[in-house]
């Protein structure tokens, strides 16, 4: 849990070097519905007073962000099917969706890297900084580990990325 504050800290410090504002948005998912829900009310403690910076504390399954002409919705994968993401993000934001022109899924279920366009909509899937456990190993996934920086132009959509694994983050 220590590492894991840690890591999420350093991206808010880092973001504030670069960014007005900072918006943080703790996926709930099957691994820790309520280990999410903890972290972002403790970061929204940490950063009360820092007013660059908010953090997204609801329950809901489904969470969106509007930048510009792009719409993205996070949600960690494991209770809705990738093919029904573009329907959700229609009905539940229709006034977005028909103002945008860059949708966007993000996941983190399968901890693989993964991209499908649908109409309108990509989902993708991410990797995982985690180490491999049990599961994992015995089950054969091998994955990359890795955390993604994405860069979204509030006309253009996405326009940059950048991974970072765990290798980079060490000290030497």
């Amino acid at each position: 849990m220590g590492v894991g504050i840690k890591v999420i800290r350093q991206c808010i410090t880092s973001a504030l070097a670069k960014h007005r504002q900072v918006h943080v948005i703790n996926v709930i998912g099957n691994h820790d519905d309520t280990g999410a829900l903890w972290l972002s009310a403790a970061l929204a403690h940490v950063y009360e007073s820092e007013p660059r910076v908010s953090i997204e504390q609801s329950p809901a399954p489904f969470t969106y962000f509007r930048h510009g002409k792009t719409l993205v919705g996070c949600h960690h994968g494991n209770t809705c099917k990738p093919d029904k993401l573009p329907g959700v993000m229609a009905a539940d934001r229709p006034i977005d969706w028909g103002a945008t022109e860059h949708r966007y899924w993000w996941l983190g279920h399968v901890h693989h890297q993964s991209v499908k366009e649908y109409p309108g909509v990509s989902v993708e899937t991410f990797g995982t900084l985690a180490a491999k456990d049990a599961y994992a190993t015995a089950g054969g996934w091998r994955a990359a580990r890795n955390m993604k920086c994405i860069v979204l132009h509030d006309e253009h959509g996405e326009v940059a990325r950048h991974a970072v694994s765990p290798a980079m983050l060490e000290v030497r």
